[in-house]
């Protein structure tokens, strides 16, 4: 955070409009060895060899050394124009890693907790179907023991008729409840 602070605080570089011309030659005809003056008795120096002169090549040599300030300070702000830029794109670039990264993060926590819920619910769901394999073990046994009582009964009933029935055609008469039921 501070080192963003800082980086908006840097001092954005003014343009100079007044900046001293190079030093340097642009036409292999007008060699420049000499550079603007900035103070009083180069003026007047200036002025000296100006005079000495003809006024022709004079005019051609300001043009030039205007060229020339003019190109370099173009240079000057172009290149600064190009460091901005390039700190610019290497800024973002490292927003957008650290952004990707912290995606990444969050991704693989929400994943994790994820495989975690799943989990709980595997072990839930094993838990209950557990609980409803007894329930249908212990619903099978129920019927089992119902099933047997019915068949128990059903064989002691079976066993009374038949008693009743050979009791009755050893004595020969007839069964009670059949005459009950016939005799109205």
């Amino acid at each position: 955070m501070v080192a963003e602070e800082a980086n908006k605080a840097e001092v954005q570089p003014e343009c100079a409009a007044d900046a001293p011309p190079p030093t340097t030659a642009v036409d292999d005809k007008v060699p420049v060895t000499e550079q603007k003056p900035t103070d009083d008795t180069a003026v007047e120096k200036s002025e000296k060899l100006s005079e000495e002169k003809p006024a022709e090549g004079s005019r051609n040599r300001d043009e030039v050394l205007a060229r020339v300030a003019t190109e370099k300070k173009d240079a000057l702000i172009k290149a600064w124009e190009e460091s901005e830029i390039s700190k610019i794109e290497n800024r973002a670039q490292k927003k957008l890693a650290a952004i990707g990264a912290w995606e990444n993060s969050k991704k693989a926590e929400i994943e994790a907790e994820l495989k975690k819920i799943e989990e709980k619910l595997e072990k839930q769901k094993a838990k209950y179907i557990e609980k409803m394999k007894n329930k249908v073990a212990l619903l099978h046994k129920t019927a089992e023991e119902k099933r047997a009582i019915t068949e128990a009964k059903r064989g002691e009933n079976v066993l009374k008729a038949e008693e009743l029935a050979a009791k009755c055609r050893a004595t020969g008469s007839s069964v009670k409840t059949l005459t009950r039921w016939f005799s109205s």
